[in-house]
Protein backbone atom coordinates (compact mmCIF):
# COMPACT_ATOMS: atom_id res chain seq x y z
CA UNK A 1 0.00 0.00 0.00
CA UNK A 2 1.55 3.17 -1.19
CA UNK A 3 1.00 5.99 1.05
CA UNK A 4 0.95 9.70 -0.30
CA UNK A 5 1.88 12.80 1.48
CA UNK A 6 -1.01 15.30 1.76
CA UNK A 7 -0.81 17.94 -0.18
CA UNK A 8 -1.38 21.22 1.57
CA UNK A 9 -4.48 22.34 1.48
CA UNK A 10 -5.62 26.00 0.67
CA UNK A 11 -6.73 26.66 4.27
CA UNK A 12 -3.17 25.93 5.10
CA UNK A 13 -1.47 28.43 2.83
CA UNK A 14 -3.42 31.72 4.43
CA UNK A 15 -2.66 30.17 7.60
CA UNK A 16 1.31 30.41 6.08
CA UNK A 17 1.19 33.70 4.56
CA UNK A 18 0.25 34.78 7.77
CA UNK A 19 2.70 33.41 9.32
CA UNK A 20 5.49 35.19 7.40
CA UNK A 21 3.42 38.33 7.73
CA UNK A 22 3.61 38.31 11.29
CA UNK A 23 7.29 37.65 11.28
CA UNK A 24 7.56 40.24 8.83
CA UNK A 25 5.36 42.93 11.26
CA UNK A 26 7.59 41.53 14.21
CA UNK A 27 10.67 42.32 12.55
CA UNK A 28 9.52 45.85 12.08
CA UNK A 29 8.36 46.39 15.55
CA UNK A 30 11.43 45.31 17.28
CA UNK A 31 13.37 47.68 15.68
CA UNK A 32 14.54 51.24 17.26
CA UNK A 33 13.38 53.07 14.38
CA UNK A 34 10.02 52.06 15.07
CA UNK A 35 9.85 53.42 18.47
CA UNK A 36 11.32 56.25 17.89
CA UNK A 37 9.05 57.02 14.86
CA UNK A 38 6.02 56.11 17.33
CA UNK A 39 7.51 59.20 19.87
CA UNK A 40 7.79 60.87 17.14
CA UNK A 41 4.16 60.62 16.12
CA UNK A 42 2.87 61.09 19.81
CA UNK A 43 5.45 64.89 19.98
CA UNK A 44 3.30 65.52 16.74
CA UNK A 45 0.04 65.17 18.14
CA UNK A 46 0.60 67.33 21.23
CA UNK A 47 2.06 69.76 19.67
CA UNK A 48 -0.98 69.92 16.71
CA UNK A 49 -3.08 70.52 19.31
CA UNK A 50 -1.37 73.27 21.02
CA UNK A 51 -0.33 74.81 18.48
CA UNK A 52 -1.47 74.91 14.53
CA UNK A 53 1.50 76.21 12.97
CA UNK A 54 3.38 72.83 13.63
CA UNK A 55 2.44 71.50 10.51
CA UNK A 56 2.69 74.25 8.48
CA UNK A 57 5.32 73.77 5.61
CA UNK A 58 7.72 76.47 6.70
CA UNK A 59 7.88 74.39 10.23
CA UNK A 60 8.33 71.65 9.69
CA UNK A 61 10.90 72.48 6.66
CA UNK A 62 12.53 74.06 9.74
CA UNK A 63 12.57 70.68 11.42
CA UNK A 64 14.21 69.31 8.79
CA UNK A 65 16.95 71.96 8.63
CA UNK A 66 18.25 72.14 11.81
CA UNK A 67 18.51 68.09 12.46
CA UNK A 68 21.06 68.75 9.32
CA UNK A 69 23.67 69.35 11.83
CA UNK A 70 23.03 67.00 14.23
CA UNK A 71 22.73 64.07 11.62
CA UNK A 72 25.69 65.03 9.76
CA UNK A 73 28.08 65.04 12.76
CA UNK A 74 26.68 61.76 13.94
CA UNK A 75 27.06 59.70 10.83
CA UNK A 76 30.55 59.93 11.30
CA UNK A 77 30.47 59.39 14.96
CA UNK A 78 27.74 56.44 14.78
CA UNK A 79 30.42 54.48 12.56
CA UNK A 80 33.02 54.93 15.01
CA UNK A 81 31.05 53.69 17.99
CA UNK A 82 30.24 50.52 16.16
CA UNK A 83 33.49 49.93 15.47
CA UNK A 84 33.99 50.12 19.26
CA UNK A 85 35.42 53.33 19.45
CA UNK A 86 34.29 56.93 20.97
CA UNK A 87 34.95 60.81 20.32
CA UNK A 88 33.97 63.60 22.66
CA UNK A 89 35.91 66.00 21.02
CA UNK A 90 33.09 66.63 18.18
CA UNK A 91 32.07 69.53 19.64
CA UNK A 92 35.54 71.54 19.45
CA UNK A 93 36.16 70.13 15.94
CA UNK A 94 32.77 71.40 15.00
CA UNK A 95 34.01 74.52 15.67
CA UNK A 96 38.04 74.05 14.56
CA UNK A 97 36.39 73.07 11.03
CA UNK A 98 34.05 76.39 10.78
CA UNK A 99 37.03 78.50 12.04
CA UNK A 100 39.19 77.15 9.77
CA UNK A 101 38.02 76.97 6.55
CA UNK A 102 35.88 80.96 7.27
CA UNK A 103 39.45 82.05 7.52
CA UNK A 104 40.49 80.61 4.32
CA UNK A 105 37.35 82.39 3.10
CA UNK A 106 38.22 86.16 4.36
CA UNK A 107 41.31 85.60 3.13
CA UNK A 108 40.02 85.29 -0.40
CA UNK A 109 40.69 81.74 -0.90
CA UNK A 110 37.37 79.78 -3.04
CA UNK A 111 35.20 77.73 -0.76
CA UNK A 112 35.73 74.67 -3.10
CA UNK A 113 39.44 74.77 -1.90
CA UNK A 114 38.60 76.53 1.50
CA UNK A 115 36.08 73.75 2.44
CA UNK A 116 38.53 70.74 1.75
CA UNK A 117 41.49 72.03 3.58
CA UNK A 118 39.04 73.09 6.92
CA UNK A 119 38.39 69.19 6.86
CA UNK A 120 41.91 68.12 6.37
CA UNK A 121 43.17 70.04 9.54
CA UNK A 122 40.10 68.25 11.37
CA UNK A 123 41.25 64.89 9.79
CA UNK A 124 44.07 65.57 11.21
CA UNK A 125 43.09 65.98 14.71
CA UNK A 126 41.10 62.59 13.94
CA UNK A 127 44.11 60.73 14.01
CA UNK A 128 45.86 62.09 16.64
CA UNK A 129 42.87 61.11 18.37
CA UNK A 130 43.76 57.43 16.96
CA UNK A 131 47.43 57.77 17.82
CA UNK A 132 46.66 58.84 21.40
CA UNK A 133 44.36 56.07 22.16
CA UNK A 134 45.96 53.03 20.38
CA UNK A 135 49.85 53.53 20.72
CA UNK A 136 49.51 55.83 24.46
CA UNK A 137 46.59 53.34 25.74
CA UNK A 138 44.58 55.82 26.91
CA UNK A 139 41.04 54.78 26.91
CA UNK A 140 38.35 56.64 23.91
CA UNK A 141 36.72 58.69 26.46
CA UNK A 142 39.66 60.33 28.14
CA UNK A 143 41.70 60.89 25.32
CA UNK A 144 39.13 62.95 23.34
CA UNK A 145 38.09 65.00 26.37
CA UNK A 146 41.18 66.17 26.08
CA UNK A 147 41.36 66.67 22.90
CA UNK A 148 38.05 68.48 23.18
CA UNK A 149 39.64 70.83 25.83
CA UNK A 150 42.47 71.71 23.91
CA UNK A 151 40.71 72.12 20.73
CA UNK A 152 38.42 75.03 22.77
CA UNK A 153 41.58 76.89 23.67
CA UNK A 154 42.89 76.83 20.29
CA UNK A 155 39.64 78.04 18.51
CA UNK A 156 39.65 80.65 20.97
CA UNK A 157 43.34 81.83 20.21
CA UNK A 158 43.05 81.85 16.69
CA UNK A 159 40.33 83.87 16.63
CA UNK A 160 41.08 86.18 19.77
CA UNK A 161 37.46 85.01 20.56
CA UNK A 162 35.76 87.06 17.62
CA UNK A 163 33.09 85.56 15.14
CA UNK A 164 34.83 85.15 11.49
CA UNK A 165 32.88 87.31 9.04
CA UNK A 166 31.66 88.42 6.30
CA UNK A 167 31.67 85.49 4.33
CA UNK A 168 31.20 84.92 0.59
CA UNK A 169 27.57 84.77 -0.90
CA UNK A 170 28.75 82.28 -3.02
CA UNK A 171 29.52 80.00 0.12
CA UNK A 172 26.46 80.63 1.99
CA UNK A 173 24.77 79.34 -0.63
CA UNK A 174 26.03 76.14 -0.38
CA UNK A 175 23.67 75.95 2.65
CA UNK A 176 21.07 78.59 2.48
CA UNK A 177 20.00 77.82 -1.53
CA UNK A 178 17.73 75.52 -3.02
CA UNK A 179 17.26 72.72 -5.53
CA UNK A 180 13.98 72.42 -7.02
CA UNK A 181 12.30 73.56 -3.45
CA UNK A 182 14.94 71.63 -1.25
CA UNK A 183 16.91 73.43 0.82
CA UNK A 184 20.81 72.68 0.01
CA UNK A 185 21.47 71.52 3.54
CA UNK A 186 19.27 69.23 3.16
CA UNK A 187 20.37 67.71 0.44
CA UNK A 188 23.88 67.69 1.54
CA UNK A 189 22.55 65.69 4.66
CA UNK A 190 20.78 63.09 2.78
CA UNK A 191 24.03 62.80 0.46
CA UNK A 192 26.00 62.00 3.60
CA UNK A 193 23.25 59.75 4.93
CA UNK A 194 23.19 57.66 1.61
CA UNK A 195 27.19 57.25 1.70
CA UNK A 196 26.96 56.27 5.14
CA UNK A 197 24.42 54.10 4.85
CA UNK A 198 25.97 52.37 1.53
CA UNK A 199 29.51 51.88 3.52
CA UNK A 200 27.85 50.73 6.19
CA UNK A 201 25.53 47.98 4.84
CA UNK A 202 26.93 47.71 1.54
CA UNK A 203 30.49 47.45 1.28
CA UNK A 204 33.32 44.88 2.96
CA UNK A 205 34.44 47.91 5.28
CA UNK A 206 30.65 48.22 6.75
CA UNK A 207 31.42 44.64 7.85
CA UNK A 208 34.80 44.65 9.10
CA UNK A 209 33.30 47.69 11.12
CA UNK A 210 30.86 45.31 12.43
CA UNK A 211 33.41 42.98 13.50
CA UNK A 212 35.63 45.30 14.50
CA UNK A 213 32.88 46.29 17.25
CA UNK A 214 31.09 43.18 17.91
CA UNK A 215 34.32 41.30 18.80
CA UNK A 216 37.64 43.11 18.78
CA UNK A 217 39.69 40.23 19.68
CA UNK A 218 38.04 37.94 17.22
CA UNK A 219 38.54 40.44 14.48
CA UNK A 220 42.28 40.87 15.33
CA UNK A 221 42.25 36.41 14.88
CA UNK A 222 40.40 36.68 11.82
CA UNK A 223 43.34 38.98 9.99
CA UNK A 224 41.41 42.43 9.93
CA UNK A 225 43.40 45.30 10.00
CA UNK A 226 42.35 46.52 13.11
CA UNK A 227 44.82 49.97 13.24
CA UNK A 228 43.68 51.16 9.58
CA UNK A 229 40.24 50.57 10.52
CA UNK A 230 40.33 52.53 14.00
CA UNK A 231 42.62 54.91 12.29
CA UNK A 232 39.78 55.56 9.34
CA UNK A 233 36.98 55.37 12.13
CA UNK A 234 38.57 58.21 13.96
CA UNK A 235 39.52 60.37 10.73
CA UNK A 236 35.78 59.91 9.34
CA UNK A 237 34.57 60.99 12.72
CA UNK A 238 36.34 64.02 12.60
CA UNK A 239 36.08 64.82 9.15
CA UNK A 240 32.08 64.49 9.42
CA UNK A 241 31.74 67.01 12.68
CA UNK A 242 33.90 69.33 10.57
CA UNK A 243 31.66 69.37 7.68
CA UNK A 244 28.62 70.04 10.14
CA UNK A 245 30.76 73.38 11.10
CA UNK A 246 31.45 74.09 7.79
CA UNK A 247 27.60 73.54 7.18
CA UNK A 248 26.43 75.86 9.93
CA UNK A 249 28.65 78.08 9.00
CA UNK A 250 27.29 78.81 5.65
CA UNK A 251 23.83 78.46 7.44
CA UNK A 252 24.16 81.92 9.74
CA UNK A 253 27.00 83.05 7.18
CA UNK A 254 29.72 83.04 9.85
CA UNK A 255 32.49 81.58 11.68
CA UNK A 256 31.51 81.37 15.53
CA UNK A 257 33.29 80.83 17.97
CA UNK A 258 30.79 79.97 20.39
CA UNK A 259 29.73 77.30 17.78
CA UNK A 260 29.97 73.74 18.96
CA UNK A 261 31.25 72.72 22.58
CA UNK A 262 29.83 70.60 24.89
CA UNK A 263 26.36 70.84 24.06
CA UNK A 264 26.68 70.03 20.45
CA UNK A 265 28.72 66.90 21.24
CA UNK A 266 26.26 65.79 23.94
CA UNK A 267 23.63 65.94 21.44
CA UNK A 268 25.26 64.17 18.42
CA UNK A 269 25.99 61.73 20.66
CA UNK A 270 22.29 61.71 22.02
CA UNK A 271 21.58 61.14 18.54
CA UNK A 272 23.64 57.95 17.81
CA UNK A 273 22.22 56.89 21.18
CA UNK A 274 18.61 57.32 20.85
CA UNK A 275 18.85 55.75 17.41
CA UNK A 276 19.38 52.62 18.47
CA UNK A 277 23.62 52.48 18.18
CA UNK A 278 24.87 50.19 20.81
CA UNK A 279 27.62 51.47 23.17
CA UNK A 280 29.25 47.91 22.99
CA UNK A 281 30.01 47.89 19.44
CA UNK A 282 28.56 46.10 16.61
CA UNK A 283 25.11 47.41 16.11
CA UNK A 284 23.46 50.05 14.54
CA UNK A 285 21.96 52.06 11.18
CA UNK A 286 22.62 54.70 9.29
CA UNK A 287 18.28 55.02 9.42
CA UNK A 288 18.10 55.15 13.35
CA UNK A 289 20.75 57.79 13.94
CA UNK A 290 18.54 59.97 11.08
CA UNK A 291 15.29 59.53 12.75
CA UNK A 292 17.27 60.22 15.82
CA UNK A 293 18.60 63.57 14.86
CA UNK A 294 15.48 64.38 13.74
CA UNK A 295 13.66 63.42 17.02
CA UNK A 296 16.03 66.18 18.61
CA UNK A 297 15.11 69.00 16.62
CA UNK A 298 11.05 68.05 16.66
CA UNK A 299 11.69 68.11 20.79
CA UNK A 300 13.27 71.31 20.40
CA UNK A 301 10.52 72.65 18.23
CA UNK A 302 7.70 71.51 19.64
CA UNK A 303 8.44 72.55 22.96
CA UNK A 304 8.95 75.91 21.53
CA UNK A 305 5.49 76.12 19.65
CA UNK A 306 3.81 75.00 22.56
CA UNK A 307 5.10 77.61 24.82
CA UNK A 308 6.80 74.95 27.18
CA UNK A 309 9.94 76.72 28.62
CA UNK A 310 13.11 75.64 27.05
CA UNK A 311 14.77 74.64 30.48
CA UNK A 312 12.59 71.40 29.84
CA UNK A 313 14.43 70.26 26.64
CA UNK A 314 17.21 68.67 28.68
CA UNK A 315 14.51 67.24 30.61
CA UNK A 316 12.47 65.47 27.84
CA UNK A 317 15.72 64.32 25.91
CA UNK A 318 17.14 62.76 29.18
CA UNK A 319 14.18 60.78 29.82
CA UNK A 320 13.77 59.77 26.33
CA UNK A 321 17.79 58.79 25.77
CA UNK A 322 17.65 56.74 28.69
CA UNK A 323 14.19 55.04 27.84
CA UNK A 324 15.16 54.55 24.18
CA UNK A 325 18.13 52.69 25.73
CA UNK A 326 16.66 50.87 28.25
CA UNK A 327 13.97 49.27 26.03
CA UNK A 328 16.27 48.70 23.40
CA UNK A 329 18.82 46.95 25.78
CA UNK A 330 15.34 44.83 27.20
CA UNK A 331 14.06 44.26 23.18
CA UNK A 332 17.63 42.61 22.40
CA UNK A 333 17.53 40.42 25.07
CA UNK A 334 14.49 39.26 24.07
CA UNK A 335 15.47 38.67 20.91
CA UNK A 336 18.47 36.57 21.95
CA UNK A 337 16.36 34.35 24.18
CA UNK A 338 14.23 33.22 21.68
CA UNK A 339 17.47 32.48 19.30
Amino acid sequence: MTVTAKPPSTQDRPAEHGGARDSLLTKVLVRQETTLVLVMIAIGVFATARSALFLSESNLTSILRSSVIYFVMACGAALLVIGGGLDFSAGAVFTLGALSTCKLLVEGVPWPLAVPAGLAVCCAVGAVNFAVVTYLHVPPIIATLGTFYMLTGIDNLVTDGADVLPLPAGFQRVAQGSVLGVSNDVLIAVAVGVLFWFLLERTRFGVNVRALGGNRQAAVGNGLRVFRLDLALYVIAAATAALAGVVYSAQVGAGQVTAGGTSTTLNAVTAVLIGGVSLMGGMGSVQGVAVGAVLLSLIDNALVLTGIPPQYNSIVIGAILVSAVAVDHLRRARIYRKR
